[in-house]
C-alpha cells in the first residue's frame, strides 16, 4: 500500500485532475491548475547550438572553401547545408551559414568593380561583418565553434570571449531567420494591436534584429529601445545604426534586474528569453526585472513573449518553455492573457496586458480528463536550473574568499580567522547548503590547534578531503578561489590552450572542484541531514545499490558501510575525474564492494541487469528533467528500470522551493509534483515522500 510521509512543513503533492479556474473567486489567495505533459518536461535549458559530426564536417569544408576561394567547394557546402537544415539544427547556425555561403558565391561571380548590396541594412551589416576582409570573421567563427583548422582556444573559461559574440550575431541576426521564427507574423501581430503601439522595449535585443523590424513597420513616430545587458552588443548595434542610417532605434544598456528605460512605453517584447527568466534567473532578480517591466509600461500596456515549443523532442536552440507555465507565472505578476498563437511547430507568441487592477483575469487551461496537472498559487517557477555563482559571488562572499586565499598563500592565521567570522555570519543569511560551510571548514582547520585539526580529520573521508585540497600547498583550492570569485586574472596554461582533450579544462577543472568542494564537504550533515537520508533509505546488509550521479563519492562510501562486504555499490558519474577519485579511495581502503564506472548522460549498465535493490539519485533529477534532452532522459530512465530487480526502489533526493522564511538551497530546485508526474508516465509509482529539511526531500518509487 502506497503511503505519503509528510513532515516538517507538511508538503503535499498537489497533483489533481485539471479543473477550470474561471469560476474561482478573485480572493487574495489564488491558484491555477496547469496540465503536465506526461513523459515530457515543462522546460528545458541546454546548449543553444550543439556541435555534431555533421556540423563539424560541413564547417571544415566551408573553411577550406573560403581559404582556397574555391567556388566548387562552397557550392558543395550550400548543397550539404540545404540537406541538413532543420534535421539537427533547428534555428541554429546552419541556415545562417547557408545564407553566407550562397552570398559568397554571388559575390564571387560579380565583376571586381561590383559589390553585393542588400535591401535591408541589417542584412548588409551581417554580410559585411562575416564576408568582408576575406571572410576573416566567418573563418574565426568556424574555428572557435567547430575547432576546424587546428584552431587553439585562447581562453576556454571566459564567458564573453569573441566566440560568444560571433555565435549570437550569426544566429540571431541571421537574414534567413524568417524560416524558423515567423518574423513577419510577429511584426504583423504587434502592428495590429489595439490600442496601437509606438514605443517599444525590445528586451535582449542583441544586435537589433526585431528592433529594426518594429522600427520599420510602426512608422515615423515609433521609438524602439533595444536593450541588452552586454555592453559589446549595445555598442555594436549603435555602430551599425550610425553606419547605415537606421532610425528610431535607441540602443540601451540594461541590467538583469531592470530594463533601464525611464520613458513610459506601450509594449515590452521578450524574444527567446523567457525560458531563461523562468528557469535560470534567480527568483529575486526575476521579481525585480518584471517589476521594472511593469513600471515602464503604460496603464494598459502590452507584454509580448516569443518562445519555443517542445515538438516531439526537438526545439529551437534546444530550449523551450511550455506556454501555460509562462502564462501562469505572468498572471501572478499581474498580467492577463490577451491572445496566444502557435506560429510554427516550434514557436509560440503570447500577448499579455498589464492588468488594470492587482488581480488580472485568470487564464483557463484545457487538458484531457486523463492528464495530470499541478497546482500553482504564486509567481515562483516550478523548476529552477540556476547558476551556483549567483548565490556565492556576492560582495561578502568575495571578501571571505579573498581572506581565505590570502591566508593560504601567506600562511596568515589572522586572515583565516577573519574569513571564519565572515562565513559564520553569512551562512545563516545568504547561503544555505552551498560551499560556504566547506570553505569555513577549511579556514577553521587552517587556523585550528593541532588538537582541533586531529578532531576535524578523524573521519577518513574528511581526512581525504583535506588531503586532496591541501596538496601542493593548497594549489587546487587557490585555483578554485581565484577562478570562482575572480580574484585575479586567470592564467591559461599551455595544456589548457592546446591539448584537444583539455581545451576546455578551465571550465571542467573548476566544475570538478566545485562538485568536490560542495558534495564531499565534511560539514554536509549540518545543512543536508545526510544521516536522516540514510535512515529513510530502504537499504540493508547484502543489498546492491547504484549511486547514480555519485560525484566524488560522499554517499558511495556510506552505502559501502551499510551493505557490507556481501553487498555491492555501483558508483556512476559522467565525469571521469570523480570516478577516478572515488575508485582510488576504494582501492586505498580495500573496499571490494565499491565499483566505479563512467556513465553517459543517456544511461548506464550493470554487469548483471535486474540486480539492484536500490537506484539512488541525489541532486540530479532536476538536470534529468530540465537539461537532458528527451532522448537522453528516455535512455536514463530505461536504464534505471533495467537495473532494478523486481520490487526494487528508485530513490530521488532533490531540492524543493521554499517560502520567504527559509533560505533556498545552493542553486537548482524542482517541485516534487513534476518528478512524480513524469515518473508515473514512465511506469513508476510514488511509495513515499519525506521532507528532510525545508529545502530537501526524498522520494521513493517502485516500478
Amino acid at each position: 500500500m502506497f503511503r505519503l510521509i509528510v513532515t516538517l512543513m507538511s508538503i503535499t503533492l498537489m497533483i489533481h485532475q485539471p479543473v477550470s479556474v474561471a469560476d474561482q473567486p478573485q480572493a487574495e489567495f489564488r491558484q491555477l491548475e496547469l496540465p503536465l505533459p506526461g513523459k515530457r518536461s515543462i522546460v528545458r535549458l541546454a546548449l543553444p547550438d550543439t556541435v555534431t559530426d555533421t556540423g563539424r564536417s560541413i564547417a571544415q569544408t566551408l573553411y577550406d572553401g573560403l581559404d582556397k576561394k574555391d567556388r566548387f567547394i562552397i557550392a558543395e557546402v550550400v548543397e550539404r547545408l540545404q540537406g541538413a537544415i532543420g534535421k539537427e539544427n533547428i534555428g541554429g547556425s546552419y541556415s545562417a551559414l547557408h545564407w553566407l555561403a550562397k552570398s559568397w558565391l554571388t559575390a564571387n561571380t560579380l565583376k571586381p568593380s561590383d559589390s553585393v548590396q542588400m535591401d535591408n541594412p541589417l542584412d548588409q551589416a551581417f554580410y559585411d561583418y562575416f564576408l568582408s576582409n576575406d571572410a576573416i570573421n566567418l573563418k574565426e567563427y568556424l574555428q572557435r565553434k567547430y575547432a576546424v583548422s587546428d584552431y587553439v582556444v585562447q581562453d576556454p573559461e571566459n564567458p564573453l570571449h569573441p566566440g560568444t559574440f560571433l555565435e549570437d550575431y550569426l544566429i540571431f541576426n541571421n537574414p534567413s531567420r524568417e524560416t524558423w521564427d515567423a518574423t513577419s507574423r510577429v511584426v504583423e501581430i504587434v502592428k495590429g494591436l489595439d490600442p496601437p503601439v509606438q514605443r517599444i522595449i525590445d528586451v535582449g535585443a542583441g544586435f537589433g534584429y526585431f528592433s529594426q523590424k518594429f522600427a520599420e513597420s510602426l512608422g515615423e513616430n515609433a521609438v524602439v529601445y533595444a536593450v541588452d545587458t552586454v555592453q559589446t552588443y549595445v555598442d555594436h548595434l549603435r555602430a551599425t545604426i550610425e553606419k547605415h542610417g537606421i532610425k528610431r532605434i535607441v540602443p540601451t544598456l540594461s541590467t538583469t534586474t531592470d530594463v533601464s528605460v525611464q520613458d513610459e512605453t506601450d509594449l515590452v517584447f521578450i524574444s527567446s528569453l523567457y525560458h531563461v527568466l523562468y528557469a535560470w534567473t534567480q527568483p529575486k532578480q526575476r521579481d525585480d526585472f518584471i517589476a521594472s517591466v511593469k513600471r515602464s509600461l503604460r496603464a494598459d500596456g502590452y507584454l509580448v513573449i516569443l518562445d519555443n515549443i517542445d515538438q516531439s523532442g526537438a526545439s529551437v536552440h534546444n530550449v523551450f518553455l511550455n506556454q501555460e507555465f509562462a502564462i501562469a507565472q505572468l498572471y501572478f505578476y499581474g498580467f492577463e492573457l490577451v491572445r496566444s498563437e502557435t506560429l510554427s511547430p516550434y514557436r509560440y507568441l503570447l500577448v499579455l496586458r498589464k492588468a488594470a487592477n492587482e488581480i488580472p483575469k485568470p487564464p483557463v487551461f484545457q487538458a484531457p480528463a486523463s492528464q495530470l496537472s499541478v497546482r500553482v498559487s504564486n509567481a515562483d517557477s516550478l523548476v529552477h536550473i540556476g547558476s551556483l555563482d549567483s548565490f556565492d559571488i556576492t560582495p561578502s562572499g568575495i571578501a571571505a574568499a579573498s581572506l581565505l586565499l590570502h591566508a593560504l598563500s601567506q600562511s596568515d592565521l589572522e586572515s583565516a580567522r577573519a574569513a571564519i567570522n565572515i562565513y559564520e555570519n553569512l551562512i545563516p543569511t545568504e547561503n544555505f547548503g552551498g560551499e560556504y560551510s566547506a570553505l569555513l571548514w577549511v579556514a577553521k582547520y587552517f587556523a585550528g590547534s593541532d588538537e582541533v585539526k586531529r578532531a576535524m580529520t578523524e573521519e577518513r573521508l574528511a581526512a581525504e578531503y583535506l588531503a586532496y585540497l591541501s596538496e601542493d600547498d593548497f594549489a587546487k583550492l587557490k585555483f578554485y578561489l581565484v577562478r570562482k570569485y575572480r580574484l585575479e586574472a586567470p592564467v591559461i596554461t599551455a595544456e589548457e590552450a592546446t591539448d584537444k582533450k583539455t581545451r576546455e579544462i578551465g571550465i571542467v577543472r573548476r566544475t570538478t572542484l566545485e562538485d568536490f568542494i560542495l558534495f564531499n564537504n565534511p560539514m554536509r550533515e549540518t545543512w543536508e541531514k545526510s544521516s536522516r537520508i540514510l535512515e529513510v533509505l530502504p537499504l540493508r546488509k547484502g543489498d546492491t545499490i547504484v549511486d547514480l550521479g555519485s560525484g566524488p563519492g560522499y554517499f558511495t562510501f556510506k552505502f559501502s558501510d551499510i551493505v557490507g562486504p556481501d553487498g555491492a555499490v555501483y558508483a556512476m558519474d559522467t565525469m571521469d575525474q570523480h570516478i577516478e577519485y572515488l575508485q582510488g579511495l576504494a582501492t586505498k581502503w580495500g573496499l571490494k564492494n565499491v565499483h566505479g564506472s563512467v556513465s553517459s548522460t543517456s544511461g548506464f549498465e550493470l554487469p548483471d541487469a535486474g540486480t539492484a535493490d536500490v537506484v539512488f539519485m541525489c541532486s540530479l533529477y532536476h538536470n534529468i528533467y530540465a537539461v537532458s534532452s528527451h532522448a537522453e532522459r528516455e535512455g536514463m530512465i530505461e536504464s534505471i528500470r533495467k537495473a532494478l530487480k523486481p520490487g526494487g526502489k528508485f530513490v530521488v533526493v532533490d531540492n524543493g522551493p521554499v517560502d520567504e522564511q527559509n533560505l533556498p538551497y545552493h542553486g537548482p530546485y524542482i517541485r516534487p509534483e513534476l518528478i512524480e508526474a513524469q515518473l508515473l508516465a514512465y511506469g513508476f509509482k510514488l511509495e513515499s515522500l519525506e521532507l528532510i529539511t525545508p529545502q530537501r526531500y526524498l522520494m521513493i518509487f517502485t516500478h
